[in-house]
């Protein structure tokens, strides 16, 4: 029985450090991949049309479409969901069939591989239009097509992880921002002040301070933190992600004046910059950088 319990506690171990990632092409999933591939893991990673190569041997890409029949024969112990339609490809994908279905279908597969970790990216437009900071707790009142389907997205996750008693972990993310973002108000906003002409940006008029922001590297090294189970989790558990030390919008005007003095402000409402406690996650000693240096980081 000794030798046995050995082998299980290997598998379990080896199974551990399985992970499957869908979504490999986006800025997130891409990023988590080459972040984790440095590590002692063995990589799942699913495309759906374009392969992206990645440099590391730990990689074993797959192609999956999640609007389709999913069979995988490889096993995989955690599973990190990235794949999502967005905002950004809202126009030619149906949020119902990948997001909903597609999801459903995904964790069905988590049961015959003996999962039992699944890390959900949702995002904090789940609790739509903010008028004071957010918690964890705050009600999720989101109205846009992408904010339902998150939230349902992470009501399928709960029933499912309660069930089947499997840990699961839903964060929700601000606007994820890095030097190599795409589609967001910052990778726009570097175009715009490195173009060095006369430019008008768009940004709140507010004085409030904000800190929904989150840097793609605090990212990776708190999905791997997760991943390793360093941090004692109820079953289920929800994560807002945001930047350190929340600052002004006049701060953030500043700083965006440093890199290019022809720019002018237009006042608007998007995107809406708000603060997001970080008291949870500081609890699981989750933690982020400065708003300050994530931005000028982002924009460098």
């Amino acid at each position: 029985a000794n030798r046995q319990e050995i082998a299980e506690k290997k598998f379990s171990q080896n199974m551990k450090n399985r992970i499957l990632i869908t979504g490999s092409n986006s800025f997130v999933g891409r990023e988590i991949i080459n972040y984790l591939s440095k590590y002692n893991y063995n990589l799942i990673a699913t495309y759906r049309k374009n392969k992206n190569e990645f440099k590391s041997k730990k990689v074993k890409l797959v192609k999956f479409d999640l609007k389709k029949e999913l069979n995988l024969n490889k096993r995989f112990g955690v599973l990190v969901h990235c794949a999502s339609v967005t905002p950004a490809n809202e126009f030619r994908e149906n949020y119902y069939k990948i997001n909903q279905i597609g999801f459903k279908n995904l964790i069905s597969l988590c049961l015959k591989s003996k999962c039992n970790k699944i890390i959900l990216i949702s995002s904090v437009a789940v609790y739509g239009d903010v008028k004071k900071t957010i918690t964890e707790k705050s009600f999720a009142r989101g109205k846009s097509k992408y904010a339902k389907s998150k939230l349902k997205m992470e009501n399928i996750l709960f029933r499912f992880a309660k069930k089947n008693k499997i840990n699961s972990v839903v964060l929700r993310l601000s606007q994820v921002i890095g030097s190599k973002s795409v589609n967001n108000y910052f990778s726009d906003l570097k175009k715009k002040i490195h173009s060095n002409k006369k430019i008008t940006i768009s940004l709140q008029s507010k004085k409030d301070y904000f800190n929904n922001l989150c840097h793609i590297n605090d990212l990776c090294i708190n999905i791997k933190k997760l991943i390793d189970g360093n941090i004692i989790l109820n079953k289920n558990e929800v994560f807002n992600f945001a930047s350190n030390k929340p600052i002004t919008i006049n701060k953030f005007k500043k700083i965006i004046y440093s890199y290019n003095k022809k720019i002018q402000f237009v006042e608007s409402n998007i995107p809406k910059f708000y603060k997001i406690s970080l008291n949870k996650t500081n609890k699981y000693n989750l933690k982020f950088r400065s708003t300050l240096r994530a931005i000028k980081s982002s924009l460098n």
